[in-house]
């Protein structure tokens, strides 16, 4: 069943596997042809690639909650504005913010947070300390006591990223309810912020790789 309300973004790849588009922009028209069990998808746009009726395609529906589901399919109308198809049962993806995690030395700052519909600003952004992070979320820890359901403005690497995020967790320590650190979602994540997101990560990944791969060297000449 397609949570109708909660979809953040639509991407559509061809039986190659190429994306051929993604798109905030879709919705459910009344189906006059009705197909039992099928919900009608129609995505607009600009500049869609051409495709021809009945072509094969996967379709993903990304969700704001993190969850995302994957559809095969095929064209019923395509134009350079607007793609039609049919969806039926589809299947569980793993959650974005469980994929690609590394762990992070980084500082970061949050500017402001918003608790009960009200907006706090910082006289000055105050500093945390990312732990780990991933495409979907990052982990950090703080001085300022946040609580779940906070959204706060989150910056780092020197500002050059910036996402507002949910605060979905608190982690304590186990044995003492210390506060350990927080577990966030990155919410509105454009598409440019996401490719810079998963080059960082990327980047992360091939220097850790290469920092242990010097220490199995180092070890054995010992």
């Amino acid at each position: 069943m397609i949570n109708k309300d909660k979809i953040s973004s639509v991407l559509v790849y061809d039986a190659e596997g190429k994306l051929l588009i993604k798109t905030k922009s879709v919705s459910f028209p009344r189906d006059f042809f009705g197909i039992k069990g099928k919900d009608l998808v129609m995505l607009k746009g600009a500049g869609f690639p051409p495709v021809s009726r009945n072509d094969f395609i996967e379709v993903i529906f990304e969700y704001i909650n993190g969850t995302r589901m994957k559809y095969k399919t095929s064209v019923d109308l395509c134009t350079e504005y607007q793609m039609n198809f049919h969806v039926g049962d589809g299947v569980a993806l793993e959650e974005r913010r469980r994929s690609f995690k590394v762990n992070v030395e980084m500082v970061g700052s949050v500017s402001f947070y918003m608790r009960n519909e009200e907006m706090f600003t910082f006289d000055e952004p105050i500093e945390v300390e990312l732990v780990n992070i991933n495409l979907g979320g990052v982990y950090f820890r703080s001085e300022f006591a946040f609580e779940p359901g906070d959204q706060i403005m989150l910056s780092f690497l020197e500002g050059k990223m910036e996402f507002l995020s949910d605060v979905l967790r608190v982690q304590t320590k186990q044995g003492t309810g210390e506060i350990d650190g927080y577990g966030c979602r990155f919410l509105n994540v454009s598409p440019n912020q996401e490719e810079q997101l998963a080059r960082f990560i990327f980047e992360c990944q091939v220097a850790e790789r290469d920092r242990r791969r010097n220490l199995k060297n180092r070890d054995s000449e010992l």
